[in-house]
């Protein structure tokens, strides 16, 4: 979706008619909605099908400097019972979902884990994986990933827990529905509790301001990434000039002012 700044600042009808155009499968509109402790408890509770009482809540939550490579959570909880959640939405099959939640599992175990900690430590750490297709191809709304022993049936307990659900699949249960409301985000629709009072806040009520002021931030910070991203290509295009060009690698990279790891990074991506 292309945001204007003049449908930002413009009218409350305007940023109303802009909101309605969300849905909870956005990044932007379900980080919004997940601040509410209220609504985030309805989620969680409703597809683990578990009690869930929230003490903190982070959304739009970055982990910075493991392995060079930021990552940016879309709701990152912690419940009564130290628990913590992970939830993730994506729109579109992009590839590579497995290995995406392996990394973020790592980065979270991390920044959880203090220098001196033992590793019993860690809580247990849910992994909710939420899209718009389906990832397995079995026709499941729901996929509960488990990791047993060969040749058992004894399970292995690492405390991670991982959860896909999708809302591809129509299977007439009541998960199967929310699931499908997280897309359709219909404010008249007040079927499923403190979620669809959240929804109709942001979508209808005082909370349209709210949004935008969010999407405005998400608008200047990727603009802000772009930005840097040009930067560096621009950098790595110098070093690849000046290495035709007979010159050593430490030469390029000081002229340039990047340095190698970032340079090895996106030399690829620049012809």
């Amino acid at each position: 979706m292309v945001i204007r700044h003049e449908d930002l600042v413009g009218s409350f009808e305007q940023q109303k008619a802009l909101v309605s155009q969300f849905n909870l499968m956005d990044d932007t509109f379900f980080s919004v909605v997940m601040e509410h402790n209220d609504a985030a408890e309805y989620l969680l509770t409703h597809l683990l099908g578990k009690s869930v009482r929230i003490i903190e809540n982070k959304t739009q939550y970055s982990i910075r400097n493991i392995e060079n490579h930021s990552i940016v959570l879309d709701a990152l909880i912690e419940d009564e019972e130290h628990n913590i959640y992970d939830v993730e939405v994506q729109i579109g099959d992009k590839k590579n979902h497995e290995r995406r939640i392996r990394y973020y599992r790592t980065a979270i175990d991390w920044s959880y884990l203090e220098k001196g900690k033992d590793y019993s430590d860690l809580p247990e750490l849910y992994m909710i994986f939420i899209s718009d297709f389906d990832p397995f191809q079995m026709s499941k709304v729901h996929y509960e990933i488990a990791q047993y022993i060969e040749g058992t049936d004894r399970k292995y307990d690492s405390g991670v827990h991982i959860h896909y659900f999708n809302t591809a699949v129509a299977d007439g249960t009541f998960l199967s529905d929310l699931l499908r409301y997280l897309k359709s985000s219909d404010p008249e629709n007040n079927s499923f509790g403190a979620l669809s009072k959240q929804v109709n806040y942001h979508k209808i009520q005082g909370g349209v301001g709210n949004m935008c002021k969010a999407v405005e931030e998400y608008a200047k910070e990727y603009a802000k990434e772009r930005e840097e991203k040009g930067r560096i290509e621009k950098s790595v295009e110098v070093v690849k000039n000046m290495l035709k060009d007979g010159f050593s690698i430490d030469k390029a990279l000081k002229y340039a002012d990047i340095d190698r790891s970032t340079y090895d990074k996106y030399a690829g991506q620049v012809q």
